[in-house]
Formats: structure tokens, sequence, C-alpha cells
């Protein structure tokens, strides 16, 4: 198991620029669906009148949004005092739809989040601070601090962190690990062993290059390797350095030599079938899809490792903190119940891993070791994944939350609008469909990254 620390402080950032309007996330791994959960209030159990509680959650796919009814319905058959209605919404509307509600004065109790969508929200001083909640789940679970950090700012704890998800380098064992240069020690290694197995329609690696969330995490990965930035240290952008230069060169040749070439198009429904159908022999993404690997031929031949980084790079990739965010100080001894329950002991695991094997990781101690985690036979037969997923952690990174960041005490809420916007994704496709040089794509992202944010560049460019 790998180590966190714990310290415990609350970050006191400075605000770099006030949040954008449309910093809705799409998160990857996430399918659109527009249907709602309804009312589920399981109703009181017992005498008096319990503390009525509504949450929101996006998780689309019909399996998770089961399981938040299921463990929902459970909560409320253990406790009279409060009863709980889950509701839920879809990343594609749910900004616009949030934003009415409160507007209106009705918004959701609390409501599932992740960083730059709570960093919006908490911009516009509507949320409550929960740092009490996550002290006592801290204490009582050893939440870890690299999970909290991304919710402490301005005086205040605004997400309560509830379960982790990473990229990892996904790869066909059974070929990718039979070549020359495998496991690869460097980007040009990396690049060999995937154009080893291209060819006769056989791919080495989905390289995405739509303009889409999932091309944004992926060229953000290699950012994260090559120490290549968006931000720079005092908040503005430094997007073009000869760090992201290198960064685009290596994309544009593995994408040129090993990829699909259809996937300047593609989203994760083709990603997903390329990899299922074995056309494609690794990707670099979320562990989500290797619920439905499970039930193909190829189910035991994928593994899992951390993306390999160039000389002179580092270990890291991207990574989300699902978080909680509270919006009725009125409620919160009655949310802090439900959110603590689900944190138990009892529920934890179980309901992670159910929600979603492989995917959904735990931010406590105990929940990193439940037995009901493990059992889970997805998470069980993919433990080996699973675990290097628990062990990139430490060095996984989120834009506007890196070390010249933290350093620098900087709050950048505006990190939503970065990615809501697919600006770096936009860049790829300069890069692949429009063939610009890797130099040419990285001045163009520059200049579109200051017009998307209207923020200036950096001053170590000059």
């Amino acid at each position: 198991m790998p180590t966190y620390s714990n310290e415990s402080s609350v970050s006191r950032r400075r605000f770099v620029k006030a949040a954008g309007v449309s910093s809705v996330v799409a998160l990857a791994g996430c399918t659109a669906d527009d249907g709602n959960d309804g009312g589920d209030n399981g109703g009181s159990t017992g005498g008096g009148s319990p503390t009525q509680l509504t949450f929101w959650h996006q998780e689309a796919p019909p399996h998770r949004k089961e399981m938040f009814r299921t463990f929902t319905r459970r909560f409320n058959e253990e406790h009279e005092d409060v009863q709980v209605e889950v509701q839920g919404q879809t990343w594609g509307s749910v900004f616009s739809k949030l934003t009415s509600a409160l507007e209106a004065g009705n918004p959701p109790d609390f409501m599932f989040s992740l960083p730059a969508f709570t960093m919006n929200f908490q911009a516009r001083d509507q949320l409550v601070d929960v740092s009490d909640i996550v002290s006592d789940i801290k204490s009582e679970h050893n939440m870890y601090e690299s999970v909290i950090s991304p919710f402490q700012y301005n005086g205040g704890t605004w997400g309560i962190p509830m379960w982790d998800m990473v990229f990892l380098n996904h790869y066909r064992s059974d070929t990718l690990s039979e070549t020359s240069v495998w496991p690869p020690e460097n980007w040009d290694q990396w690049l060999q062993a995937a154009t080893e197995v291209t060819g006769d329609g056989q791919y080495g690696i989905v390289l995405p290059g739509a303009s889409n969330l999932w091309t944004t995490e992926n060229v953000y990965n290699l950012m994260i390797n090559n120490n290549s930035y968006v931000y720079g240290p005092e908040g503005k952008i430094m997007f073009d350095t000869p760090e992201t230069v290198e960064v685009l060169d290596f994309y544009k040749e593995m994408f040129n030599q090993a990829s699909p070439p259809g996937a300047t198009g593609w989203g994760w429904g083709q990603w997903e079938t390329s990899l299922l159908q074995g056309t494609a022999h690794s990707t670099t993404g979320f562990s989500s899809w290797m619920r439905r690997l499970a039930d193909t031929d190829l189910g035991d031949r994928f593994s899992a490792k951390q993306q390999p980084y160039p000389e002179g790079g580092q270990a890291g990739s991207i990574h989300y903190t699902n978080d909680i965010m509270v919006f009725n100080e009125e409620k919160k001894d009655a949310i802090s119940t439900f959110v603590k329950w689900l944190h138990s002991e009892g529920t934890y695991g179980e309901w992670l891993a159910k929600t979603e094997p492989t995917l959904y990781l735990p931010v406590t101690e105990t929940g990193e070791t439940s037995e009901k985690f493990w059992n889970h036979p997805i998470v069980s037969r993919y433990e080996e994944s699973v675990r290097t997923q628990f062990e990139a952690l430490p060095d996984a990174r989120l834009y506007g939350f890196r070390d010249i960041h933290v350093e620098n005490d900087l709050y950048l809420p505006d990190i939503g609008t970065l990615e809501s916007s697919n600006v770096l994704a936009d860049t790829v496709q300069q890069l692949l469909v429009e063939d610009k040089s890797p130099q040419e794509a990285a001045t163009w992202g520059q200049q579109k990254i200051q017009e998307v944010l209207g923020v200036e560049a950096s001053s170590e460019l000059n």
C-alpha cells in the first residue's frame, strides 16, 4: 500500500481570476444519459418527523445509478431521523440546472462534484464550509491529505472527498509485453514498442485526437511527464515552452505511427470498442472499461502500468477526486450523518466496488483495506491493476494543483473553463488535423488559452 501524508493544514489561496461561467465538466468515462432518477425517498421508518435531504449525482451509466439508489434506500431503512432522496443528473446539463436552482432558491441540499466544478461555485460564494465533516472522517478513517488539498482554499474546505480516479497505461500483455523494449523506460522505447505491434489493421495504441475531454486528459498526462504547464508560477499562461513543444512532437509521432487515424474524431465509445474488439493494443485512461473487458475473450490479456516518461521527466498522470459540495447550512448535521455513513467501514468499500469496480478508488485507509472492496469479483480479478492505480495516486496531478501552483499558494478557479472549453484538445487538433508543426501548435495553443481564459502570458515566457 502507498504511504500518504496526513499533515493537516488549510491552504489560504489567493484568487487569481474570477471563475468562468462555463466550467461544467463533461467527465470522461461517464456516458450521456438524459434520464432522472426521480424521487427515491424511503420515507420515515418510525415516529417523529425526519429531516428530508435531496442530493444530485451525475453518474449516468445505469449500473451506477442503480447503486446510488440501492445504497440510499439502505441508509433510509437504517435511519429514522434522516431520509434521503437521490436525483440523477447529467454533466451536460447540470451546470445550467444548478445555476437556475440556486437563483430560484431551491438547490439540492448537497451534490456530488469534481474539483473544477466545486471551485466554480465556491468562487460564487454558494457553498458551505465542510472542514468539520472532513476533519471527522479523516480522524476516524485516515482520509489521505492528497485528496483533501484540492478543496482547501480561501480559509475553508469546500468539498468532502468521496473517491478518486486515476489514469494508467493499459496494455495487451500478450503482445506489447513481448516486444523488444517492454517495459519501456522512456518515451523513445514506448514509441518503438507501440510501432512494433502496429500493422495489418492492428494499432499499438489508441491515442485520441478529437475535440473532447479525453484528448485534453491525454495531452495533459504527457505535459505532467515532461514538466510542461498551462499556468505559470504567478497564475498566468505558460504553455508555449520548449517542454510543451517536446510533448506535442511526441504526441504527433506516436499518433502517426501507432494510433488509428480515425481517432481524430473518436469519443469514449469508439475507444472502448477498439480495445474490446482487439484492434488497439493499449490506451491511457481510466479503468471503467474493464467491467466490460471481463466479459470478453481478452479479459485476461490486459495489464496496466504508470505511463512511461521521458529522460529527465517524471512519473505522473491526471486524476479526479470526486467530492460532495454542500448548499444547505441548516441541514449540515443531517448531511454529515449520510456522508459519514457512506464512509463507514461497513459501507464504503462495498459501495465503491459495486458502483464502478476498478474505477472508484477509496480515499481513506478504511476503504483501501476493506475486504468488501477487494473481494468484489471484478476488483479481485484485476487486483494487480487496481493496486497499480493506488501506487500512481501520490504522483497524480490536476491542472492548477501542481508543484509551482501549490508552492506559490495559487487558487485558479478558471481551470473549469480551461477543461470544458477543450482548448488543449483543440491544440491537438491543430497538430494532427491541420498538420501544424509542434512549435506552431504550441504558439496557437498559448494564444487560444489566453483568449479563452482572459489571462495574460506568463512573465516566464519573456
